[in-house]
């Protein structure tokens, strides 16, 4: 059992080995004849490569009345086939399939009829589960206790990670990874503590009350050789976060992903969903009963509203049968400079601008107009879809609409008026927050020039979309305009930043969005006339 704890699929002290020359697998024998009552068969696999195991009856469907005790291997092995009872009869066939990509080697199984199918072969035992509970409440060594502790000094976790990147983003690192060890029962068990690509604070760590892990942070679970794991029961601390305010959801993911990856596209693995979390209630239990995972392989808690806070774990595995699907590499990660988003025309660059076109540039840095909000409010902001406010622009009214993505509980984007000390803007308060540009009939939208000011110190990120987004949700990538892709500002402000936009539609309003807060002070709008 402690050798089978302690083995991790990859290490980053064990050379990688590179394929140098083509895939090629043969299995010794081909065949097995097993009796009614089951036998063990060894075969021989002779590889160059890295292979997996699958196990088909005869109508192709996955079957666990054969079993491997390996479902995958590194060059030459021997693999143990056992098959089991059969309790039927009639004869039965099988395939055990060693594959590397398109190259296959077959062993065919076959096993006679039971001679007294009428015996009660008597009922299925369950199967034998390992059950771990961790408790995050006590003091464990080596464990960073702060968002500020470097990780320099933490143990490597796999081939090409970074254990620290020293608060900067390093392009040439996939994520920032370490691994953590808990001794339990004399076992030690590895945790991997991961920032997404791009984080500039680690943000995960242990606290006096819990494992703390920040919003969009992976704490990957325990691998164990030959097991897989099949639930998670967590146990969440109580935050003192206002639940209006405050949306803790924590989920099982299959990868890290990119901190910028919109959430609705971070993969879990099934029944591990999130699960929306009572933020002012200790103690409560969440259970997550899982299908489809791996052995050897690590899964990941991820909170990717707001940050969670794990009392407890206690995680349950299973026996590898061979009838699993190995998970596969990390989806790649967005390019720093993606370029022209998609967007809702794929293939489609920015639309030159018309002779006939018309610029209009709304400034905000006087008085607001009469209607607009002025400052942050609880109420009558129509969340989701945003409130009507009306600018005069040399006697001709155009219409924007301020809004909060769906379920917000406060209005966060309003005209801010000027003062002694400094002229007006308009504030794009929070993250998820739009502007919801005008529609000027028979003209469609191709070009938005933004200056903007300082809010924070955070630097604001903006991009141009087609809709507004539920609460605490990053709109998916179709969602943004062709050439509306998310830019980074200065926090500084004082800088000018266009978004040349392809595959409009006349008639139709866009919405500048704020993945992370920021402000304006003048904005040009550029539409093309429609035929």
């Amino acid at each position: 059992m402690a050798a089978a704890a302690a083995f991790t699929l990859f290490s980053c002290e064990d050379p990688v080995d590179v394929q140098t020359e083509d895939p090629a697998i043969q299995v010794t024998p081909e065949q097995i004849q097993a009796s009614w009552e089951g036998n063990v068969t060894a075969v021989s696999v002779t590889a160059n490569c890295i292979w997996n195991v699958s196990k088909t009856g005869a109508d192709g469907s996955a079957i666990d009345w054969v079993k491997c005790d390996q479902t995958t291997g590194n060059g030459d092995a021997q693999l143990n086939i056992k098959v089991e009872k059969n309790p039927f009869g009639e004869a039965r066939t099988a395939t055990v399939t060693v594959f590397s990509g398109d190259v296959k080697a077959f062993i065919a199984v076959s096993q006679e009829a039971n001679p007294d199918p009428s015996g009660d072969p008597g009922p299925t035992p369950k199967p034998q589960l390992l059950e771990l509970s961790f408790d995050f409440t006590v003091s464990l060594p080596g464990w960073p206790t702060n968002k500020d502790q470097s990780w320099a000094e933490l143990k490597n976790c796999d081939s090409g990670c970074a254990t620290d990147n020293n608060g900067e983003e390093v392009a040439t690192n996939s994520h920032r990874r370490a691994q953590v060890t808990y001794t339990l029962d004399g076992v030690d068990y590895d945790f991997t503590l991961a920032d997404p690509n791009g984080a500039t604070a680690h943000n995960i760590y242990l606290g006096t009350d819990g494992m703390y892990s920040g919003t969009l942070r992976f704490f990957g679970l325990p691998a164990i050789a030959g097991k897989k794991l099949v639930k998670v029961e967590m146990e969440q601390n109580a935050s003192n976060k206002d639940p209006e305010k405050f949306t803790r959801n924590v989920g099982v993911a299959k990868w890290v992903f990119h901190k910028d990856v919109p959430v609705d596209q971070i993969q879990y693995v099934d029944g591990g969903e999130p699960q929306n979390q009572a933020v002012t209630v200790e103690g409560t239990v969440y259970t997550y009963e899982l299908s489809g995972t791996a052995p050897n392989t690590v899964y990941w808690m991820n909170s990717p509203t707001n940050a969670s806070k794990i009392k407890s774990l206690k995680l349950y595995y299973a026996e590898a049968d061979g009838t699993e699907e190995p998970l596969g590499p990390e989806p790649a990660d967005p390019t720093p400079d993606p370029g022209p988003d998609p967007g809702t025309d794929p293939g489609t660059g920015p639309d030159p601008v018309d002779p006939n076109a018309i610029e209009l540039t709304f400034d905000f840095t006087g008085t607001p107009q009469e209607g607009w909000p002025t400052a942050k409010r609880s109420s009558d902001h129509n969340p989701g879809v945003g409130t009507p406010c009306t600018y005069m622009l040399n006697g001709v009214p155009y219409v924007f609409m301020p809004a909060d993505c769906g379920g917000a509980s406060a209005s966060q984007v309003f005209w801010v008026p000027p003062t002694d000390e400094k002229p007006g803007y308009f504030a794009i308060n929070a993250q998820y927050r739009y502007l919801g540009f005008p529609i000027v009939e028979g003209y469609k939208l191709v070009k938005v020039v933004c200056h903007n000011v300082a809010l924070s110190s955070t630097a604001p990120k903006m991009g141009i979309t087609s809709l507004i987004s539920d609460k605490a949700a990053h709109p998916a990538e179709d969602a943004y305009v062709s050439g509306g892709a998310l830019q980074t500002w200065d926090a500084a402000g004082n800088g000018t930043y266009t978004y040349e936009l392809g595959g409009t539609a006349a008639n139709t309003r866009y919405y500048l969005y704020g993945y992370a807060k920021g402000a304006i002070d003048i904005l040009t709008l550029t539409y093309n006339p429609v035929n």
